[in-house]
């Protein structure tokens, strides 16, 4: 008996396979191809059924035991077998803890010799202050002596730009030297300008004068307050007179009263909504009208990614010429 062959649900079939045809019977192939990839698309019914199913929680699922980090319980729980077991030699050397080396003892011997610390500060011992340096130590005590031909860098300090000077005494020389009038000149302070006046302090305290002095009578009508009357006040209204009324503008006055005019042949702006006329609602569009406004058919993307030579300029396009309108209208624009 021949084995059947089991059919994949579409549903879990992958991208690349094709559908069974018994499906395709029923429900009609609606396979694309995208970017050398085929995919499987769903009917509206299946699609429907599919995102009305409720999305599963992820606290439901289940990755494995729920462990609880920084204790010491094991992953999984130990059989009584694994309890029982005896370790081996191997196990129970790995089983062992680290040397403590926080001791004073063991701390000693790699606190002196180990690379980056530094030295303790150890008692020599009685052997090592009675013993005598051989010569070797003798020679390499000595101090590194200075080349032949070195000389004390002692005028660069004392004169170079930006090091201080060293404090030395003055010599006899500069101590028996005779004043000149030019070194007394330089040696005088700066004077402070005989015009100069000093910062005037923010709080000045008025002086006795000031205090007993009396104001004058112009200066008493100046400090006095304005009056200013508590009315009766016109009122904003009032009667005007007869001979207002009756009074007539001169010509001038009618010439200053008249509005500016607008300037020949001006239009006003028109309105942003207008009616539309009835010839334009019975008018009918010419052929040539009905060509232009069909749009351009052009290829999807989904084709034109595959062309490699959709950007290329064709032969033909190159050895074109243009007309003589276009030459003109390509002359650029001369201004003076």
């Amino acid at each position: 008996m021949s084995a059947t062959k089991t059919e994949v649900p579409w549903y879990n079939q992958r991208p690349g396979q094709m559908r069974s045809s018994a499906h395709d019977e029923d429900e009609g192939s609606h396979d694309r191809v995208y970017a050398g990839r085929t995919t499987v698309a769903m009917t509206v019914k299946e699609r429907i059924e599919t995102l009305a199913k409720p999305k599963l929680s992820r606290s439901t699922l289940s990755y494995g035991p729920s462990l609880s980090w920084g204790n010491q319980q094991t992953m999984w729980e130990l059989s009584n077998a694994a309890k029982n077991t005896e370790p081996s030699e191997r196990i129970l050397l790995l089983a062992q803890p680290k040397r403590n080396l926080s001791t004073q003892e063991d701390l000693k011997p790699q606190w002196e010799y180990s690379c980056g610390r530094q030295s303790p500060i150890i008692q020599p011992s009685g052997a090592a202050r009675k013993a005598v340096n051989t010569g070797r130590i003798d020679q390499l005590a000595q101090p590194k002596n200075h080349h032949r031909n070195y000389t004390e860098n002692r005028p660069m300090y004392e004169f170079s730009c930006g090091r201080s000077s060293p404090v030395e005494g003055p010599t006899q020389n500069a101590k028996t030297a005779a004043e000149r009038e030019r070194t007394n000149q330089l040696a005088q302070p700066k004077k402070v300008h005989p015009e100069h006046q000093a910062s005037r302090e923010v709080q000045t305290i008025p002086t006795q004068a000031a205090r007993n002095t009396r104001p004058t009578e112009r200066l008493e009508q100046l400090a006095e307050a304005k009056k200013r009357p508590d009315g009766p006040f016109r009122e904003p209204e009032w009667p005007v007179s007869k001979k207002a009324m009756k009074a007539q503008s001169t010509e001038r006055t009618r010439e200053l009263a008249r509005s500016k005019g607008l300037v020949e042949g001006f239009q006003g702006n028109r309105n942003v909504m207008w009616n539309v006329s009835k010839s334009a609602k019975q008018a009918v569009a010419t052929r040539r009208v009905e060509e232009l406004s069909v749009p351009i058919q052009r290829e999807s993307m989904d084709h034109v990614q595959f062309n490699p030579d959709v950007f290329k300029v064709s032969e033909t396009a190159k050895k074109a010429k243009c007309s003589a309108r276009i030459e003109e209208l390509a002359q650029p624009i001369s201004r003076k």
